[in-house]
């Protein structure tokens, strides 16, 4: 039995496992991110399988250190004249950039494109008041967040997990470098197979790189959709929600300016750490000023852990209801209860059974009455942690 085969036969068994932890489907587990191979030569381009900037456009722009981080990270070719061309030339890291335009491939073909064709027909036409989205307990999932709603000129994702600044990738040394790629593959394990991040593993993952926190995932997510980053800041919330710079301020986060390469539009990023706990929101409202003063927004709530559900988390479902033109997510955001038809419409997708077993105390009686009696569209694409398309829920509220 060769290496690769008995690293995929103890993952499997480990698997097999911890699934029914978070998700009863009959189908077959997702592929995920295959274990590293030093199959490429040095000198060999890999295939790129998600949009990404020309040679030549890329000639024309002058470099970015964050750019050029977030394609070296994201296993993509890089700009010419970068400063990590050698580094890029090492055949562990084209064995990591074929670890990843293979899972980026399957991703792709198993849930991107089908949310593409999804959200043009039944999100963008219901969503175009705002150009704002607002992701809470997302931590670095910049991916849900640019499919779902690709035309926001703003997005702000929030979670537990910290903002470290981005080294000098040319100062790390190159063992605790390329373990950071296969920390990396790791870390995006869940999200590409499940559509979500597992919290405790996450964290794990973090603290073990070299590259601490969300960026170098975000980054990935960037530069895998197609973006050119611009600049990076480290910034921090005063309790007022004004933004301060550097980490002065007792809610710390980072501003991503970058371009969409897709239709040339400039756009913003905000990541926050920041406790949405209702004792935690008593001390510090920072972060709900802060999204109150861009106004209105598109919400985006997924695999948010039925917090909403009960109590400790009343202050954020009631700052989302009072301050969001429309909400998309699954059954663990808001329960449907609180979108009352004379200030909400409501459009359902996918199906609805019940919760996973893990929480299935959160079973909606309501919701699955909606379901019942609509005629619901079927979804294409896992979404939550109801991964498998054919049992995943999906609705939109759009404020009247």
């Amino acid at each position: 039995m060769n290496h690769r085969f008995a690293m995929r036969a103890i993952f499997l068994l480990i698997m097999s496992a911890i699934l029914p932890l978070f998700a009863q489907e009959p189908a077959q587990v997702p592929p995920l991110i295959a274990p590293p191979q030093q199959e490429l030569q040095p000198g060999t381009a890999p295939t790129i399988p998600m949009a990404s900037p020309s040679p030549e456009a890329q000639a024309l722009v002058p470099i970015s250190p964050a750019n050029d981080a977030a394609r070296y990270l994201a296993g993509l070719p890089l700009a010419p004249g970068s400063p990590l061309a050698a580094l890029a030339q090492d055949p562990r890291w084209l064995a990591h950039a074929k670890a990843m335009n293979q899972a980026f491939a399957q991703l792709d073909q198993r849930q991107m494109n089908n949310i593409r064709i999804f959200q043009a027909d039944n999100i963008a036409p219901a969503t175009q008041q705002s150009h704002i989205c607002v992701y809470l307990f997302s931590g670095p999932d910049f991916l849900y967040a640019d499919a779902m709603f690709p035309n926001c000129s703003t997005f702000v994702l929030q979670g537990l997990e910290p903002v470290d600044p981005i080294p000098d990738l040319a100062t790390i040394p190159p063992a605790s470098l390329f373990g950071t790629l296969q920390n990396i593959q790791l870390s995006l394990n869940a999200i590409l197979s499940f559509s979500f991040f597992k919290t405790k593993d996450m964290r794990q993952d973090f603290e073990r790189s070299q590259l601490k926190g969300v960026l170098p995932s975000i980054f990935v997510f960037m530069a895998r959709t197609g973006k050119e980053i611009k600049g990076v800041q480290y910034i921090s919330l005063d309790k007022a929600g004004n933004v301060v710079q550097g980490f002065q301020g007792p809610t710390r986060g980072a501003k991503i300016t970058f371009t969409d390469v897709a239709s040339g539009s400039e756009k913003v990023m905000y990541y926050f750490t920041s406790d949405l706990s209702d004792e935690a929101v008593k001390r510090n409202s920072g972060l709900f000023r802060f999204c109150q003063s861009l106004g209105p927004a598109n919400s985006l709530l997924k695999a948010a852990s039925y917090l909403l559900h009960e109590g400790g988390f009343d202050l954020v479902r009631d700052f989302l209801l009072q301050n969001s033109s429309a909400i998309l997510q699954d059954d663990s955001g808001i329960p449907v209860h609180y979108f009352p038809p004379d200030h909400w419409t409501l459009r359902f997708f996918g199906v609805y059974t019940a919760p996973i077993e893990l929480f299935k105390k959160f079973y909606q009686a309501d919701l699955r009455q909606y379901y019942a009696e609509s005629t619901p569209k079927p979804l294409t694409f896992g979404f939550g942690y109801r991964w498998n398309s054919r049992s995943s829920t999906l609705f939109l509220a759009v404020r009247k």
